[in-house]
């Protein structure tokens, strides 16, 4: 044995000196590190398009038919993408839109880095705060502090005085005049990584680093503790206006957040024939955005870059596809309940304490959606292409202990429970036609169902009996046509969310469930906050589309375009908005306001996405609010406090930095 290892090593080292002498020094340079080339990419070159009279003869049927387009011509193009583009790409919410080849590298990347700026003037419209809204009055979010009615809106007054000579204590003359104005700047760091352990076994995760905060938040000006105390002065800093640094934001201790959040993380597992099972917590997308949204882009600049809210969901999920149908099935753990997690015992594993207060959900879904491939062939054929299903999700819950604490003890937990005997039914359609360069999209959704108490902690005797209904709806629809070789862009949103007659507000920060005493019906539709349409009144003011008409056309144009989308250029938006009913504003009258919103946009394309890179816009908005948004006013006499008052436009500048990987 040992000899036949010695001329075994004899050989290899034999050959590895003979061809050390067969090649030239010269010809055989040192290892060494490379960037990547991108000068071996070429695209295929393709034929000047036809003139519009040829359109016809160019596309005729015999030059595709769409049953030779079979699976291995599918696998060979996909193939030839992902090598072109070497990367794989993160996997949409939405199944409908996920990616069923199979990723190359092992590890990608992908996600955004942003910087907004914010210029925000007199958001409340100049309505001071009403004891008929109570603490929830949307417009009151927006009134600075220093011009808080606590001052009459005159002001602050400092210790020390705002200006002349110090006087403590200081009298009136020395208070800071007040402005409706606020300025700042906030960012978001988002990392969404893949995992791709072989060609069927992925996972993804989704992590925010430095989820909007506000710039400048985290001085080191202060020591406090674990309860958010202030304690004594941080070592070295005599006084706030010396600071010398922003330490990381931590929970408790200088803000009320973390410096890393991680909001989604599952496993997913893709058979090409069988289908696609997932597992863990995941976006949540279907149709528009309108019920469910994952965050992935529903505002005017169609960006991720200028998403706020979206969707998640923990479930289990399988997706298969049969003939270009999907269809879904799913079990989520939609809520829980209490969770037994004990603080005193660090080894604990955290588990549910009771079954009696889970939110159990169900969901399914049909859909069909081409294939991009055989989708652009259609399309360059003059052919219309539809897309379109339907999602349905019920869920039912018997107990509720929403009003007990984290740190409960079992005892207080036992005595949370309220009965709520619930029984949720959730449809959702939606449909999609495309031809040449317009784009028709509409979807129709509702919450119907049951409940016999909803009240949050208590079970008052007029629960009972009747069982309260929930009858909301609501339908959104897009258009967008793009001519002049897609540079210019013509758009259109309209939709309608129900509405409730019984109650006063709009706004998802008000109670718009609790009725009149004898009305069990609660039907006002809230859209998904991330569904927007304009940058003040839905956005900002009152949080999200809710019961409520609105019409909102557009326009844009790109200066520069490439072969991938917009390069340069601007948008001119129109938002009319009107309340379903009278009764259900703040002034009993139904138009709620007149937007106008200007948008300037640059992108530059340095990525295998071809929407990777660097990007930049400049926003501007003013808000008209109309007699809905007014004091109310009945026979002429005007609500106690309010008389002669009025309400004055809102304004915005905004500034969006970003880069995009």
């Amino acid at each position: 044995m040992r000899r036949f290892l010695a001329i075994f090593w004899v050989v290899v080292l034999w050959g590895a000196f003979a061809s050390a002498q067969d090649v030239p020094a010269e010809e055989e340079p040192p290892p060494q590190l490379r960037a990547p080339s991108m000068g071996s990419l070429t695209l295929p070159e393709e034929e000047p398009p036809p003139a519009e009279d040829d359109f016809e003869a160019e596309f005729e049927e015999d030059d595709f038919d769409e049953s030779s387009f079979d699976e291995e011509d599918d696998a060979e193009m996909a193939a030839d993408d992902a090598a072109l583009l070497g990367e794989a790409e993160p996997p949409a919410a939405d199944p409908t839109l996920a990616t069923w080849t199979n990723p190359r590298p092992v590890f990608s990347l992908n996600g955004y880095f942003r910087v907004r700026g914010e210029y925000i003037d007199n958001f409340s419209v100049r309505r001071i705060p009403l004891d008929r809204l109570g603490p929830t009055d949307p417009f009151a979010r927006w009134i600075p502090i220093d011009n808080s009615p606590t001052s009459g809106g005159n002001g602050v007054l400092p210790q020390g005085g705002c200006g002349g000579e110090p006087q403590s204590p200081a009298d009136q003359d020395q208070r800071c005049a007040g402005t409706g104005v606020l300025r700042y700047a906030n960012m978001r760091l988002r990392l969404q990584p893949t995992f791709s352990l072989n060609d069927n076994v992925r996972l993804h995760l989704m992590i925010d680093a430095f989820d909007n905060l506000v710039l400048g938040s985290t001085p080191e000006v202060k020591s406090v503790n674990q309860f958010g105390q202030v304690t004594g002065r941080a070592p070295g800093v005599p006084v706030d206006s010396l600071t010398r640094t922003s330490p990381p934001p931590e929970s408790f201790r200088n803000t009320v957040g973390d410096a890393l959040v991680v909001r989604r993380a599952w496993g997913e597992i893709t058979n090409s024939t069988i289908g696609s099972f997932r597992f863990g917590r995941m976006g949540h997308q279907w149709g528009l955005g309108m019920l469910w949204n994952a965050g992935e882009g529903t505002n005017i600049l169609d960006s991720q870059l200028d998403s706020d809210f979206q969707s998640e969901v923990d479930r289990l999920q399988l997706i298969g596809k049969f003939k270009g149908v999907f269809f879904g099935v799913s079990w989520d753990f939609a809520n829980k309940g209490y969770i037994n997690d004990p603080v005193g015992d660090i080894q604990a594993i955290p588990r549910d304490a009771s079954s009696f207060d889970d939110t159990r959900q169900f969901s399914f879904l049909v859909a069909r959606r081409l294939e991009p491939i055989p989708r652009e062939k259609r399309l360059r054929q003059g052919k219309w292409v539809v897309n379109g299903g339907a999602y349905f999700i019920y869920r039912s819950q018997n107990l509720s202990t929403s009003t007990a604490s984290l740190l409960s003890t079992p005892v207080e937990v036992e005595n949370a429970f309220v009965r709520r005997n619930a029984n949720v039914y959730m449809p959702d359609g939606w449909f999609q036609a495309l031809w040449k360069d317009l784009r028709m999209e509409l979807e129709f959704a509702g919450i119907f169902g049951q409940l016999q108490n909803i009240s949050p902690g208590d079970f008052p005797p007029t629960a009972e009996g009747e069982r309260f209904k929930l009858r909301q709806w609501a339908i959104a629809f897009e258009l967008e046509y793009r001519t002049l070789k897609q540079k210019l862009g013509v758009f259109l949103k309209s939709g309608v969310a129900s509405g409730d007659p019984d109650v006063v507000g709009l706004s998802r920060y008000e109670d718009l469930a609790t009725q009149p005493v004898g009305k069990k019906n609660i039907s006002t539709f809230s859209f998904h906050p991330d569904y927007r349409i304009d940058l003040i009144l839905w956005k900002e003011i009152l949080g999200a589309i809710a019961g409520a008409y609105y019409l909102a056309p557009a326009i844009s144009y790109d200066i520069i375009r490439s072969d991938f989308g917009r390069v340069f250029g601007a948008r001119l938006d129109f938002i009319y908005s009107r309340a379903m009913y009278e009764q259900q504003t703040y002034s009993s009258e139904p138009n709620l306001g007149a937007e106008i919103d200007i948008s300037v946009y640059y992108r530059t394309e340095n990525g295998p996405q071809f929407t990777d890179g660097f990007f930049v816009s400049g926003q501007f908005g003013v808000l008209f609010p109309l007699n809905g948004l007014d004091y109310l006013t009945v026979d002429g006499i005007s609500e106690p406090g309010t008389e002669g008052l009025g309400t004055r436009r809102a304004l915005t500048m905004r500034l969006i930095l970003g880069i995009q990987y």
